[in-house]
């Protein structure tokens, strides 16, 4: 089969432009939820009320999710012609990965219970802060590579993703050796463990801009 790329199939398929507004809503809801989240771990800037800031975010990226997967089978099921079938496929990753950004945002904000009445805030600051500048930007850096179909941007989320991901991994390694409280140990394997989590999902986003659809969240895996 010969795969054409997202842009191409966008613009033969007008159904596929809504779909591609509300993934870029979720990623959206996804940014500002983990921003949020973030300031609450480093800088203990929890609102009264959290529900609009993240759950409610949450809820609205979950119905997003499931129209968008309700859109697309209905779009196959009736009318649909073969050569919609890459554009479904790559609608069905994406949502997938958007969703699950949502999931781990979740699970850092849960990390805040964990830190203890009085953490050392700075400490978080130093192991976190760059990472969750960084993730900031990757968020939106793959909104705009996958709404406009940029595969140079596309590409340069997916190396800075990788950069961060292997970054992270190698901060784990030497938390592990540290001689720091055993809470606080804790606490920051698993925030740099689902900001990986994040920059992963990001990049396999990005994928479906510059890779077929065969090879989607696999680029520049061996063999592939």
């Amino acid at each position: 089969m010969d795969f054409k790329s997202i842009m191409s199939l966008f613009r033969e398929d007008d159904w596929a432009g809504d779909l591609v507004e509300m993934l870029d809503e979720m990623l959206s809801l996804s940014g500002r939820m983990f921003t949020y989240t973030m300031g609450v771990v480093m800088r203990g800037e929890n609102s009264a009320d959290h529900n609009p800031e993240l759950f409610d975010r949450d809820k609205r990226i979950n119905s997003l999710m499931r129209k968008i997967r309700r859109r697309v089978v209905s779009r196959l099921s009736v009318g649909g012609h073969r050569e919609e079938i890459p554009t479904a496929l790559i609608f069905m990753n994406a949502v997938k990965d958007a969703e699950r950004i949502g999931d781990y945002v979740k699970n850092l904000y849960e990390i805040a219970d964990l830190m203890g009445d009085q953490p050392d805030r700075a400490l978080y600051e130093t192991w976190l802060g760059d990472r969750t500048s960084r993730i900031v930007v990757l968020i939106e850096a793959t909104r705009e590579a996958f709404t406009a179909s940029d595969d140079e941007a596309a590409a340069r989320v997916i190396a800075d993703a990788r950069r961060l991901s292997k970054e992270c991994e190698a901060a784990i390694r030497e938390i592990t050796e540290w001689s720091g409280s055993v809470r606080d140990a804790v606490c920051l394997v698993l925030a740099l463990r689902f900001m990986k989590r994040v920059s992963s999902h990001l990049s396999n986003i990005a994928t479906t801009v510059v890779m077929p659809v065969d090879l989607l969240d696999f680029h520049d895996e061996p063999g592939s």
